[in-house]
């Protein structure tokens, strides 16, 4: 039976992508304990991949199970700002990745947060996500995690760091990518249309 039963489904709430998504957030703050509380760092990493591969899952099952929702819409890029912006204030702190790769990430997701709240507050215009902001996202995720397993003391493990920053800076260059796409094409043009 289907979670959105007697509901349109552009206004379903309870639909299993957007269930998917609540979990992503659910798991971040066990992911963060694991790491940080605990300095299990192979339980946490094998936490965040989960987290990150959740990103796919909730898309590919909300086409595929014609469930996709306008919440849903909203909720999923907006719980992977959360995610990133907790890992990378996290790893900041905590002296993981450098100091300033963190800025430049949060920078550009408080940006974004900033312009998407704008547009739906004034305009309620709605951000759709671009495939520049997927594949981002993905490689950040992706990134995260082996950053993480590059913490844990053994020098096999030291190029997992080495291999998540580099994740890391070639997502965060394509979600820069993806921000001046909104600024320029959305936020601009938007701005400079008189209100009728």
């Amino acid at each position: 039976m289907s979670l959105q039963h007697g509901k349109n489904r552009d206004e379903a709430i309870l639909t299993i992508p957007n269930l998917i998504t609540v979990s992503r957030l659910a798991l971040l703050p066990v992911a963060i304990y694991l790491a940080v509380g605990k300095g299990n760092f192979i339980l946490a990493t094998i936490l965040l991949a989960v987290i990150a591969s959740t990103d796919f899952l909730d898309g590919y099952l909300a086409r595929h199970l014609n469930q996709v929702s306008e919440l849903g819409k909203i909720m999923d890029p907006s719980a992977d700002r959360v995610v990133i912006v907790a890992i990378a204030v996290v790893a900041i702190a905590e002296g993981w990745f450098p100091l300033l790769l963190g800025v430049i990430i949060l920078v550009r997701e408080i940006f974004i947060s900033a312009v998407s709240s704008y547009l739906y507050k004034s305009r309620r215009y709605r951000l759709d996500v671009i495939w520049l902001g997927k594949a981002g996202t993905f490689l950040l995720l992706a990134g995260l995690p082996a950053i993480l397993l590059g913490e844990q003391l053994h020098p096999d493990l030291h190029l997992f760091h080495a291999v998540g920053v580099a994740l890391a800076l070639a997502g965060t260059l394509l979600l820069y990518l993806a921000a001046f796409y909104y600024t320029t094409r959305v936020l601009m043009p938007m701005l400079g249309h008189k209100d009728g």
